[in-house]
């Protein structure tokens, strides 16, 4: 059974280098991100304060701009909608990448925040289980404190 796990473990990476989004890899996207960096990344070329806040360089916003040129294309001459990075097109709001996403996770840390103020209220504190529900309550806000970040942002990608 270990020995299954073990060959898995070992196959899986190697997997996701292959199986990789078909998108990032296409020379359409590779040549509008090396015309966009050329034309409009330059050390006085300024960025939205939202773009800044989320950390989005200048390739990074022409990589984005990249993805939805191609996509737009795509969808009116009924091709494929690729996805790129791992991700599908998602459009930007306020930079984040995926609004709704953020959303979601920041309304589940405001309803764990709610649950852990009422455990702290109202449960008895000699209960036996009181340090692990407040314990586990802090430890899912963190969770969905990160859950909004990574949503905000995404992983920097592999290609970089």
């Amino acid at each position: 059974m270990l020995r299954t796990y073990r060959w898995v473990l070992a196959i899986v990476p190697f997997l996701v280098l292959v199986v990789a989004s078909s998108g990032d890899r296409a020379s359409d996207f590779q040549n509008c991100i090396s015309a966009c960096s050329g034309d409009q990344c330059h050390p006085w070329t300024t960025r939205s304060l939202a773009l800044r806040l989320t950390r989005w360089t200048c390739t990074d916003d022409c990589k984005y701009k990249c993805m939805h040129i191609l996509t737009d294309s795509a969808t009116r001459g009924g091709s494929t909608i690729h996805q790129y990075y791992g991700k599908w097109p998602f459009w930007r709001l306020l930079g984040m990448q995926e609004p709704a996403s953020v959303a979601f996770s920041l309304w589940n840390m405001y309803y764990h925040i709610q649950g852990w103020h009422q455990l702290r209220c109202n449960m008895p504190s000699d209960h036996p289980m009181r340090p692990f529900y407040l314990t586990w309550a802090i430890v899912s806000i963190n969770a969905w404190l990160w859950s909004a970040v990574f949503h905000t942002r995404g992983l920097p990608s592999i290609h970089d």
